[in-house]
């Protein structure tokens, strides 16, 4: 864990850049430019932030089922089938990546201009339109009620709930006075929240026959709109396998949202880089691997070191450094059977058994890998709000160094200590990489790292990122994620009323197993939880389950811990300090 500061504040200048931005930033979107104390303006906010804004997950019954948070890029929030269930219930249930596979292209832009011509404007994009426009794009408390008055009463659908610790989503959108109708697996957890009010309408919808989800989920929905009373104002989802579903729903429906196109090409890591070579942005050299007999091609042609990981979201599982021909054969080898035999138990990736039923992740994790120039230097994570087609609001918070060779995140702090100039253009290159892709409107967890040679991205996530990144944003910035995507469905422009300074500084530390064994009982950790600066010391795994060190695999994370402090250094100390005494502690047999 030594070493951190430094990695982070390592000096980079002086280095040969071939990236040179020419945009200027907006102060008022990217507030972190500029950033050195902590500043009290919590009165003026329109947002409370003075709290942990997350709920307790829903306990799911015996009859119900749910998404589980990998703990392999939790900031990413990555989701996967839990493997306690029968092929049948899994099937029924859940998105797979064999569902939206079978989901037909877009379309065309005849059949688009046929659907927006017998689709009137939704009531929300109707209130909208009869206010006055310079009050609703105002920066400031009262264009903020402004904009939450017109997605008051909006009817919003949510394509799958995700795992329960999502709960909050749900509880925000009520909060705000949006209508939800969840479309999940007939047996999803969702459902409970219909039975407390947190959401309007459930609807169940068998997610087995893979060739006809789309039609169905659009019936379903059609009937749920009819029942609850109400026209539409979006469709949306926090869930990254669902975001194919959903583009494809919003352009049936004549909603706001980006084509399909554009969701297929962000969550194809090959595509992509094409779209980023296409737009005149730096680009690492890259090639797929599609079968064992591409490796040599592969090699000639990026060069070592490299990295290869899988086209589609899969967090950091199967993403392994390489450096040299022999080490990119063993690890192709061995990435392509741990992902057809992974087995996801309790939010931990174990090595499945090589039979059958050994392995539950085949179905959202591809075995086409792409291979990559390896990309030095700090790694961050950029949080982007887009409207109309300009970003509205930015905010980089740093990555500790990963466990390599497998990039298995340790850690983050925000705001991020890296110097402004190298801030501004990571936050530059994520809004080109996110318009370069097509999307004008919306929430985006942009992942990059500033190398010797500046700002490289490594992909776009469309959609907001997961554990504690929404969290972050608004504990920072005052900026809530939730409402800015539900704004972005709606079709409600947005200018977030971003704090000047940070309201707080945040540390988080993800500790992963000191050694591989059998995980003991973490109770100890509740005393950490009440120490002066803790804002969160919890377990990722329960007691009694196998866990993996880095020296045997992908390490298993076992511990999530945030912290607040005066500074981003401070609170990156504080971090360091306790996860050092967590780690001394955990009991591994």
């Amino acid at each position: 864990m030594s070493g951190i500061r430094s990695a982070l504040t390592s000096a980079l200048t002086g280095v040969a850049q071939t990236f040179k931005p020419k945009v200027a930033a907006d102060s008022e979107a990217f507030p972190c430019l500029d950033v050195d104390t902590v500043t009290s303006e919590m009165e003026s906010m329109a947002i409370n932030a003075a709290r942990i804004p997350s709920s307790a997950p829903t306990h799911v019954g015996a009859d119900q089922v749910e998404y589980t948070l990998s703990p392999y890029g939790r900031r990413s929030g990555t989701e996967a089938v839990p493997s306690s269930l029968s092929k049948n219930s899994v099937k029924s249930n859940f998105l797979t990546q064999d569902v939206i596979g079978s989901l037909p292209k877009g379309l065309t832009r005849t059949e688009k201009e046929a659907v927006a011509a017998s689709t009137p404007l939704s009531p929300s994009l109707n209130l909208l339109n009869s206010l006055p426009k310079g009050q609703v794009f105002k920066r400031s408390a009262a264009g903020v009620a402004l904009r939450r008055s017109v997605l008051r009463g909006s009817v919003i659908v949510f394509i799958t709930a995700g795992y329960t610790g999502k709960r909050f989503i749900f509880e925000r959108a009520k909060e705000l006075g949006v209508r939800s109708l969840v479309v999940d697996g007939p047996d999803s957890w969702a459902k409970t929240m219909e039975e407390e009010g947190v959401i309007e309408r459930f609807i169940p919808l068998d997610m087995s026959d893979s060739d006809t989800v789309l039609d169905r989920a659009l019936e379903a929905i059609l009937a749920a709109k009819k029942a609850v009373g109400g026209d539409l104002d979006g469709v949306l989802s926090f869930s990254e396998m669902a975001q194919p579903l959903v583009a494809r729903l919003a352009e049936k429906l004549g909603l706001q949202g980006p084509s399909p196109e554009v969701v297929d090409a962000a969550r194809d890591k090959f595509a992509t880089r094409k779209c980023m070579e296409a737009a005149g942005l730096p680009t690492p050299r890259n090639i797929l691997i599609e079968k064992a007999e591409d490796i040599e091609k592969a090699a000639e042609h990026v060069g070592f070191p490299a990295v290869i990981k899988p086209i589609f979201g899969a967090a950091s599982i199967g993403v392994v450094r390489v450096d040299d021909l022999a080490g990119l054969r063993a690890k192709h080898a061995e990435v392509c059977r741990q992902m057809s035999s992974a087995r996801v138990v309790d939010g931990a990736l174990l090595e499945g058994d090589g039979e059958e039923e050994g392995g539950n992740a085949g179905g959202w994790i591809q075995t086409t890998l792409m291979m990559e120039e390896y990309m030095d230097g700090p790694e961050v994570d950029v949080d982007v709000v887009m409207s109309e087609g300009q970003a509205v609001y930015g905010a980089v918070t740093d990555n500790w160094p990963t466990l390599e060779p497998y990039f298995n995140e340790t850690g983050a702090n925000s705001p991020s200590i890296l110097p402004s100039a190298q801030q501004r253009e990571l936050l530059e290159l994520s809004v080109k990489s996110v318009q370069a892709l097509g999307f004008s409107a919306g929430v985006f967890h942009v992942e990059c790292k500033y190398t010797s040679r500046g700002a490289r991205l490594i992909e776009v996530n469309c959609r907001m990122g997961g554990g504690l990144v929404r969290n972050t944003n608004l504990l920072v910035w005052g900026v809530d994620l939730v409402e800015e995507a539900l704004l972005a469905a709606a079709g409600i422009p947005s200018r977030p009323n971003v704090a000047s300074r940070p309201l707080r500084c945040l540390g988080e530390y993800l500790v992963n197993a000191p050694k591989t064994g059998v995980l003991g009982d973490l109770g100890f950790l509740r005393e950490f939880a009440e120490r002066k600066g803790v804002l969160l010391a919890k377990p990722c795994v329960a007691p009694g389950s196998k866990v993996v060190c880095v020296a045997d695999g992908m390490p298993t994370w076992l511990v999530e811990l945030q912290v607040e402090a005066d500074t981003p250094r401070a609170a990156v100390a504080l971090a360091e300090a306790l996860s050092k005494e967590i780690t001394e502690r955990i009991p591994i047999h």
